[in-house]
């Protein structure tokens, strides 16, 4: 569709992407300034010359990009005036020039402001191309000045395709086990597979819901068993594991597709990160022995911990009411009439997190109902 408008001169100046994280949005905004600029194959883009090389590396100077700054990933107010001003002088070497804004339902409202009148009066051959997972964030006045494409998400054979060319080209590797769970938790976005395969927590979530489930056939017994019992000593593994959130945003500036790579050109910078991270715990151990365990752990962590407990939970019980073996190593599930009923309260469970202010309890609530 995109191609055909280019061909045809009649591509719209203000472009909305709209999707998930991790589903492709900024990859799509680089291929559509190869599409505009590139002169071998216009419209498309062949990729492979010296104006879509840089284009793709984000080093052509008609490809301009605004993007949030620090963990909140806002789009300043300052940022955004500079490169209002810029697009009134563009394009500078190409017949087009695109400026994409990522993300655009992160701007401050100042910013909003002062990009409004330059994407509603244009220089001639300057597009606007603005990313967004929530469309509700972006201002109704650029909205409506814009052209919004709702990018959907990928099937599980597309995924699976995206990310084995991604983990080839960066040589990594990844069991099939680990992929299959990925990509099934992934819902049709590359980026998130990705990611989910470089995440650390998610072995050690999949063993707390094998001790889950165990739980739930022992009884109260088990879920009221101490800090050392196998149900909470997973716990703690689990929530140790979890990054903080915020801590490794996803840049899909960069890329959509993100993963922590292995390679050897990081091992440096691991050991110095281990040894870093082995003071920070050697200093809390000490402390917390001078003063006693505190037992306690990061409240943001522990939610994120239960998001992705009760999103392998839910996978769990999908696979196996569709006949599959569902996840590896854990334990079985009979599948029966009652199961729609704990998929709820399970579902009830995940979207309580954001107001729980004790997790673990509401943790314990959840393994209480579904025990009965």
């Amino acid at each position: 569709m995109l191609s055909r408008a280019i061909a045809r001169g009649r591509l719209h100046h203000g472009l909305v992407f709209s999707g998930s994280r991790g589903i492709g949005k900024a990859t799509l905004a680089r291929g559509l300034a190869c599409a505009l600029i590139c002169q071998r194959a216009p419209a498309i883009g062949c990729g492979q010359c010296d104006a879509c090389r840089r284009l793709l590396g984000n080093r052509h100077t008609d490809l301009r990009r605004l993007e949030g700054e620090g963990k909140s990933r806002m789009v300043s107010t300052g940022a955004a005036r500079e490169v209002a001003l810029r697009a009134q002088h563009a394009p500078f070497e190409a017949k087009a020039h695109v400026i994409v804004i990522d993300p655009a339902d992160r701007m401050q409202p100042a910013a909003a402001a002062a990009l409004l009148k330059a994407i509603e009066e244009p220089r001639d051959g300057v597009y606007w191309v603005l990313i967004a997972s929530n469309l509700y964030d972006v201002l109704d006045t650029i909205l409506s000045r814009c052209m919004t494409i709702p990018i959907e998400r990928l099937g599980d054979a597309d995924v699976r395709s995206v990310v084995a060319s991604e983990l080839a080209r960066r040589e990594l590797a990844a069991s099939a086990e680990r992929i299959d769970l990925a990509i099934s938790l992934a819902d049709g976005s590359p980026g998130v597979a990705l990611e989910l395969l470089g995440d650390s927590s998610l072995e050690p979530t999949r063993v707390l819901l094998g001790n889950t489930l165990q739980a739930l056939q022992i009884g109260p017994g088990a879920i009221f068993s101490g800090d050392r019992s196998p149900l909470w000593s997973s716990w703690k593994d689990a929530v140790a594991a979890t990054p903080e959130p915020g801590e490794e945003p996803v840049d899909e500036g960069e890329s959509d597709l993100v993963v922590v790579s292995q390679g050897k050109a990081n091992k440096g910078a691991k050991k110095a990160g281990a040894k870093k991270a082995g003071k920070k715990a050697s200093k809390k151990s000490s402390d917390e022995g001078e003063s006693g365990s505190s037992g306690k752990e990061s409240p943001a962590r522990q939610r994120a911990t239960a998001a992705r407990l009760a999103e392998l939970w839910l996978l769990h019980l999908r696979e196996r009411m569709r006949g599959r073996e569902g996840l590896r190593g854990l334990p079985a599930v009979d599948i029966g009439a009652a199961t729609t009923t704990q998929m709820q309260a399970i579902q009830k469970f995940q979207t309580s997190l954001a107001r729980n202010p004790n997790v673990r309890l509401g943790f314990e609530q959840l393994l209480l109902e579904l025990g009965r």
